[in-house]
């Protein structure tokens, strides 16, 4: 094997389109080295969800991604299966209405004053965001199984849907490996089962890696992309990285009478759980009741797949709230993920203090990875800061800079 000018550090969805962007870029020798099998740690654990929205930069940020998915499904690589759904965020009390309705405006208001949208009719439009009144719901939308009488108001986003899978993993796996199958035919070498123990450096420039498998990787270029990982990794060349952990567990119900008809992503406004339908009999319920707890970091590989009986609890009654049919679910799965959150809820991406060491880092790897991916290989190859620059950049923290002094 080519000794490698560019080392990428994790074999998930990020990673692999890093790899892939590079590889479209470059023909220097490329090598990506993931602990276990390719996509089988933070992505396979992924509810696989897909849509335009949010705050600025992320709506533009996923405008890529949509633009190469469109690609991809167009001549796959690999088998995914994507589904049109739609996402619905409900309120169940007065003030949870009233905050839906000024996020609904605060958003309308910022699409009217970027200057993308412009130049751009129709990008948002008023299919980006709804706001519904509760007894407004049951009127203007079709989903008989909600339990619209909890329901005091919501938000709509029909451009919402979800990477389809036969089991708990295939279907984002399947995602990544449109990425891992492109960058393979470009040349990109790929490392399982292999650990990457620390980063080299010789003063303030990058050298290379450690792995178990080998005492030494020598590489011009790395990349950490290892999802929760990442913090680990940065921590052995000194570098602290500004992010915490969130633990997000799922459950999967079976259901005794699959639903007839296709049924939006959920989430509770007030309670932070989720229902995202899987396939026509499972539905996946989401939680994440630690997300607004504060400053907290976990050893990914000390987080088990079994949530405690109280988060379990909580995260099954609100979802047979919202949804009665899901009484007589079983519980077949449950899983756990650890996702990261930065201060400012933005990816951090790119160039780092240390010369040769860069970071893609985000919470919502699905979604943002094509755009990551495509933010490091310009960096990289073209010494192109990018659009993205200071939203992205681990410069715009205080304390931060990076060795370009963008």
């Amino acid at each position: 094997m080519p000794t490698p000018r560019y080392v990428i550090v994790g074999g998930g969805i990020v990673g692999a389109s890093v790899a892939y962007h590079l590889s479209e870029r470059t023909d220097d020798p490329i090598t990506v080295y993931e602990r276990t099998d390719l996509a089988s740690e933070t992505t396979s654990k992924s509810t696989a969800m897909i849509g335009i929205g949010g705050p600025d930069p992320h709506s533009r940020l996923k405008h890529y991604g949509f633009r190469l998915y469109n690609e991809f499904f167009a001549e796959p690589a690999a088998s995914p299966r994507y589904r049109q759904a739609g996402r619905l965020r409900v309120a169940t009390s007065p003030s949870g209405a009233t905050t839906l309705e000024r996020l609904a405006a605060d958003e309308s208001e910022q699409a009217v004053a970027c200057e993308s949208v412009r130049s751009s009719p129709g990008i948002f439009g008023d299919g980006l965001m709804e706001y519904i009144p509760g007894d407004e719901v049951r009127k203007s939308l079709l989903i008989p199984p909600l339990n619209t009488d909890i329901v005091d108001g919501a938000l709509y986003r029909p451009r919402y849907g979800y990477i389809q899978g036969d089991s708990r993993t295939l279907g984002p796996r399947d995602l990544a490996f449109e990425f891992i199958e492109r960058a393979k035919e470009n040349g990109v070498t790929f490392e399982t089962n292999t650990t990457v123990t620390d980063i080299r450096t010789n003063g303030d420039r990058v050298t290379g890696v450690t792995t178990d498998e080998t005492d030494t990787v020598d590489a011009d270029e790395v990349v950490c992309a290892a999802g929760p990982w990442n913090a680990q990794l940065a921590e052995t060349v000194g570098l602290d990285l500004p992010v915490e952990h969130v633990l997000s567990p799922v459950f999967a119900l079976e259901l005794d009478r699959p639903f007839p008809y296709t049924l939006p992503a959920i989430k509770s406004h007030e309670s932070s759980v989720g229902l995202h339908r899987k396939r026509d009999d499972v539905v996946l319920v989401t939680y994440t009741p630690g997300e607004n707890d504060g400053a907290t970091r976990y050893d990914p590989e000390t987080v088990g797949d079994t949530a405690p009986d109280a988060v379990r609890r909580t995260a099954l009654e609100w979802a047979e709230r919202l949804v009665p049919q899901l009484h007589d679910a079983e519980l077949v799965d449950e899983w756990v993920g650890v996702g990261t959150s930065t201060p400012d809820g933005n990816p951090i991406v790119g160039w780092t203090p240390l010369e040769g060491l860069s970071v893609a880092v985000t919470m919502s790897g699905i979604q943002l990875a094509p755009a990551v991916g495509s933010i490091v290989a310009r960096q990289l190859v073209a010494g192109d800061p990018t659009e993205f620059y200071d939203d992205v950049s681990i410069s715009r923290f205080d304390g931060y800079t990076d060795a370009t002094n963008c």
